[in-house]
């Protein structure tokens, strides 16, 4: 990856967060800051791509809490979408998980993310353990995922087809899921229809 490319986009990612901090506290601009975080969080994840193109995309794994991750997500997402209701479930998450939280921080937010952009009025974000794994669901209520979203490899090279987007967010969640391994086991990503689009992500 060259290094000044990687340089010039790091900053101007930089400058949106500050753009978008500052609109925050004005507290009349919602719909720029929103614009100002995804374009923000795009650069973050084009850094991510080249690093993973380039191989040198590597995951700090620490123990973390999988419920202040998806309250802290809920704060800062209840800011930019004051008109959805944020409803999230940790009573069946485990304390504390090993994975990488800024990876995940980045990766959910995408999600959630696209889940406001298409939600009718709720945005649920659920961590539990299940089967020895800990797994992350954010369900909106709105149409839901394209059909031909729900078929193939999830993470794969990103299309035209996700929700009007890039498909760039769910191939970087699904890079970053599997580079979450332990015992033999590798992360996923998985796409349901269930009364809205719903996103899952399985932690080993």
């Amino acid at each position: 990856m060259d290094d000044l490319v990687a340089a010039i986009i790091h900053d101007v990612k930089n400058q949106l967060a500050e753009l978008a901090l500052r609109l925050e506290r004005r507290g009349d601009s919602h719909q720029e800051t929103d614009i100002a975080l995804a374009a923000s969080r795009r650069l973050t994840g084009l850094l991510i791509t080249l690093r993973e193109h380039a191989g040198t995309l590597r995951v700090n794994i620490d123990s973390a809490c999988p419920g202040d991750l998806l309250k802290e997500l809920a704060a800062e997402y209840r800011v930019i979408f004051p008109n959805l209701e944020f409803i999230v479930d940790a009573d069946d998450a485990p304390s504390f998980w090993f994975y990488d939280e800024a990876l995940l921080h980045l990766a959910l937010g995408n999600a959630i993310h696209n889940a406001c952009r298409h939600a009718h009025s709720t945005i649920r974000m659920r961590a539990r353990e299940q089967d020895g794994q800990l797994e992350f669901t954010i369900a909106d209520d709105g149409p839901g995922f394209p059909a031909e979203m729900l078929v193939g490899e999830t993470g794969a090279a990103p299309t035209f087809a996700s929700r009007g987007g890039t498909g760039l967010g769910l191939y970087l969640a699904a890079k970053i899921a599997r580079l979450h391994q332990n015992d033999g086991k590798t992360g996923s990503v998985e796409l349901k229809a269930s009364g809205g689009a719903v996103f899952l992500m399985r932690l080993p």
